[in-house]
């Protein structure tokens, strides 16, 4: 199997996931979900655009954040309009989910870059896993807001809180 067909694979499953997500998500982080959702469709339709690209006759597309990501607006406006009082932990559950699978597509396209002899195909998945590890760090910022809430609730940290 090539790189770039697990690479679909991955992203097909991933947003199958978050598909299903979306219709059932529940309404404090349905906006969230959606933005997510986009990100997905556009990461699925640039990796099936570069599978039928021979890369030793035509480059891989270019990658533009903001359409893979949406714009930084709609993403600061969702972390204005994220209510700490109305969280559950499900809605935090469910951001952790994604967030655990944003995190395996990374390892991949780190992995992915790492193990490729061709240069454009290294800075192609390289950068993927840029744009999947700001998708992650927006996400984080909404799961932040959740675990503040409920150090605020308990008085200490619920989880142990890593480094990026």
């Amino acid at each position: 199997m090539l790189p770039i067909q697990f690479a679909l694979e991955l992203e097909a499953s991933t947003n199958i996931y978050v598909a299903g997500l979306s219709d059932a998500a529940a309404t404090g982080i349905a906006p969230i979900i959606t933005l997510i959702n986009s990100s997905q469709k556009e990461f699925l339709q640039l990796l099936s655009v570069a599978s039928a690209i021979n890369i030793d006759t035509a480059p891989y597309p270019d990658i533009n954040e903001t359409q893979l990501l949406g714009s930084d607006s709609s993403w600061q406006q969702l972390n204005q309009n994220t209510a700490a009082a109305d969280a559950s932990m499900t809605e935090l559950i469910t951001l952790w989910a994604i967030y655990t699978a944003i995190d395996k597509s990374i390892q991949f396209y780190q992995q992915a870059a790492s193990n490729s002899a061709h240069p454009q195909t290294r800075l192609f998945y390289s950068s993927l896993c840029q744009v999947k590890k700001i998708l992650r760090r927006r996400i984080d910022g909404h799961i932040q807001i959740y675990y503040n809430h409920y150090w605020g609730q308990l008085g200490f940290a619920p989880f142990i809180l890593g480094k990026d």
